[in-house]
């Protein structure tokens, strides 16, 4: 009779484990598989759109962004969005469970623009954390395809162009036709002046450039993102031949036109004639408090405007003063830190005394000068060479009011070679020279100058060229 088997308990258990581990592996190569479709942009069918999940017991998030299989445009791309979910989840590491769970980020993108030359991404973000109320952000990132290189505004614009100034004019005028946001005056007029972090935020469009605001910015957080589209056609010398409305730039399907693009410039709150006599005064050595004021008074009451070229070491201690030239339609000019002859200098030391300059004035305002008057007049081609993004600016007249200190004498000189088109050289930090500007400005308001800052007397310059 035959022994029954005994049961081996270890062996079978073994096998089960193994069962198991297979049925593991097969779940998971198929499920790896289920994960490895790829989803592709709901525009673009040659763009991958990239997907972060996280459940929201703890903390959910969604954050989507597209992969072009272009390095640097696909390596700045998930950084950016890597580094919004990382400061996501800092915000909420301090909190229990159940403020987790009222708590999300969501993150999705659009291309608005895709051509050989330009891309465009605008990310809109939505972020609540815990029951707080829910807040709308945006980012935009252009790109370069063949460079390669992710663009500013000032990259695709020429040097010397004064760009921010077109913008801010743009934009204020467009934005102050809503009632609501010109409520809130202050803030539109911080929002929209000529400074580069004012229009970080940018598309290129085949004929358009699209302006976006965030919230706060020029409006109360309410009215969320605001934008203004721009066609290209303003800026037609002023854009590099690079994005303007060409071949290279079209994009590669039908793009969707921005309603209401601006196609020209506002018309100036100053109308100018360029058929009537022009005029500019340039005012050196200041700021003065009270001299620089009495000018800047005399100069609003005859609806005229002039130039400051200003000292970096008296900005230093009359901050307010450029800010009051600025807020008059006046143009603030850079005259160096403390007067040297830059003739004399090296170039480490002439680059101090601009850049120092410009950079104080660009903290106390937020203007940045186009143009420069070297002390005393003293240039050269080094000089020019030094700073080619700035016009270096001299006189036609000068009555030498630093040395004759007489009212009727600065004004009789000034007067008797008063011409079109002319610029004349007066200092504001004399009391004989403030209130000869002062009977300066009412002759040539009486005999018909339109008195204009030295960007207005260029560009009247190019009109009449051009016609």
């Amino acid at each position: 009779m035959e022994r029954k088997r005994k049961l081996n308990y270890k062996r079978v258990f073994i096998a089960l484990i193994g069962c198991c581990m297979l049925i593991g592996i097969a779940s998971y190569l198929i499920n790896s598989k289920a994960q490895a479709v790829k989803s592709m942009d709901n525009k673009y069918s040659d763009v991958e759109m990239k997907m972060l999940l996280k459940d929201s017991t703890y903390g959910g998030y969604s954050v989507s962004y597209p992969f072009f299989e272009m390095n640097i445009i696909d390596e700045t791309l998930k950084n950016y969005v890597t580094e919004r979910i990382s400061q996501y989840e800092k915000e909420l590491s301090g909190k229990n469970s159940s403020q987790k769970e009222t708590s999300e980020l969501s993150i999705t993108y659009d291309i608005v623009h895709y051509s050989k030359q330009t891309v465009t991404i605008v990310f809109e973000e939505y972020k609540q954390i815990d029951k707080q109320d829910g807040y709308i952000d945006l980012q935009t990132f252009n790109f370069d395809i063949p460079l390669q290189k992710s663009l500013s505004l000032e990259d695709i614009f020429k040097e010397k162009s004064d760009y921010l100034s077109i913008l801010s004019t743009i934009s204020y005028a467009q934005l102050k036709k809503n009632q609501d946001i010109a409520a809130s005056m202050h803030t539109l007029k911080d929002g929209t002046k000529p400074i580069k972090e004012n229009f970080r935020h940018f598309s290129i469009l085949e004929d358009t450039i699209v302006l976006y605001f965030r919230p706060n910015q020029v409006a109360p957080d309410h009215l969320g993102v605001q934008t203004i589209a721009i066609k290209k056609n303003v800026f037609k010398n002023d854009l590099l031949d690079t994005y303007q409305n060409n071949k290279a730039n079209k994009n590669k399907i039908k793009e969707i036109q921005p309603p209401n693009a601006v196609a020209e410039l506002p018309k100036r709150e100053m109308n100018i004639d360029p058929n009537k006599k022009v005029i500019a005064l340039t005012f050196d050595d200041g700021p003065n408090t009270s001299t620089t004021t009495t000018i800047l008074k005399a100069l609003k009451k005859y609806d005229s405007h002039a130039t400051f070229f200003v000292l970096g070491s008296r900005v230093k201690y009359y901050p307010d003063m450029i800010t009051e030239m600025l807020e008059g339609g006046n143009e603030v000019g850079n005259h160096s830190w403390d007067h040297p002859q830059l003739t004399r200098l090296n170039k480490k030391q002439v680059t101090s005394q601009i850049e120092e300059t410009q950079s104080i004035i660009k903290k106390v305002s937020g203007y940045e000068p186009i143009h420069m008057r070297p002390p005393y007049g003293a240039t050269n081609k080094k000089i020019t060479k030094y700073f080619k993004k700035m016009d270096v600016i001299l006189w036609d007249i000068d009555p030498e009011d630093w040395e004759v200190r007489n009212k009727d004498k600065i004004v009789k000189r000034v007067m008797a070679q008063a011409e079109d088109g002319k610029v004349v050289l007066m200092h504001d930090i004399y009391q004989s020279s403030a209130e000869a500007a002062v009977e300066i400005i009412k002759r040539l308001n009486k005999q018909g100058y339109q008195l204009v800052t030295i960007s207005e007397l260029q560009e009247i310059q190019k009109l009449r060229k051009a016609d």
